[in-house]
């Protein structure tokens, strides 16, 4: 389950996002019974410093109401409602739910967290199991300095923008390259076979978001990207197969 070789994977974005709401332990669990590579999940920490799993800054599109995730206490957010009765699970809930199942591609979406996560992951005994990404380079670097044994993923651009310039992606690639991360995740729209060759070409893996269609899906695996984040895990089942 540790190694991430020359198969390409299937990882459930946000868990199975087409299936049950987004990063819940629900969401993680049907994942698990669709048999993903990977659970993707985002990381905020809470006023009084949980790891809580949720994409968004504010709880403003999950919940309905204004409240950002760095103002609010743990037990404020456990007590809301993101879909189908599900709550804000911990980071410690994801992790006792699936390790040993699946493994695990953790976004540190907040700034700080590095060193609570990793500590998490190593108490967790899922170093091998786990990759860390994260649009915060200054993260990914810290991560390194404490435990050189994760694998990170750097999220480019920051701003998840289209890039149609062949010159502009390639100087991103070789930005990458020179921090010496193993992998490279950016929106599908950025990558082609230029892309991928060259990426390949420097040991750089990469990982494309977020695949809906099974044509997507189709068109991605026939290039060799080396990971597919996407909604559907069904779908990339029966593409792969």
């Amino acid at each position: 389950m540790n190694e991430y070789n020359n198969q390409i994977l299937i990882i459930g974005h946000r868990g199975a996002f087409d299936s049950a709401p987004e990063n819940t332990l629900k969401g993680f669990k049907k994942a698990i019974e669709l048999g993903a590579d990977y659970i993707e999940f985002d990381v905020h920490a809470s006023q009084d410093d949980a790891l809580v799993v949720i994409h968004d800054i504010d709880i403003l599109r999950r919940i309905g109401n204004e409240g950002f995730i760095e103002n609010m206490t743990l037990e404020e957010l456990k007590n809301l409602d993101v879909g189908e009765g599900e709550p804000i699970p911990e980071l410690k809930e994801v992790i006792n739910l699936a390790k040993g199942k699946i493994n695990f591609l953790c976004e540190l979406k907040a700034k700080g967290i590095a060193g609570k996560v990793v500590q998490l992951l190593r108490d967790e005994d899922i170093i091998d199991y786990t990759i860390i990404q994260s649009f915060h380079i200054e993260e990914l670097l810290e991560i390194r300095k404490i435990e050189p044994k994760l694998h990170l993923a750097a999220l480019v651009p920051f701003n998840e923008e289209y890039i149609p310039e062949w010159d502009k992606r390639k100087k991103m690639i070789q930005d990458i390259i020179a921090l010496e991360f193993p992998i490279i995740v950016t929106r599908y729209q950025n990558v082609d076979k230029n892309f991928i060759h060259y990426s390949h070409k420097h040991d750089l893996k990469v990982f494309v978001y977020t695949l809906n269609t099974m044509r997507t899906m189709k068109r991605f695996i026939d290039m060799a990207v080396d990971a597919i984040i996407v909604n559907s895990i069904s779908k990339a089942k029966k593409v792969l197969n």
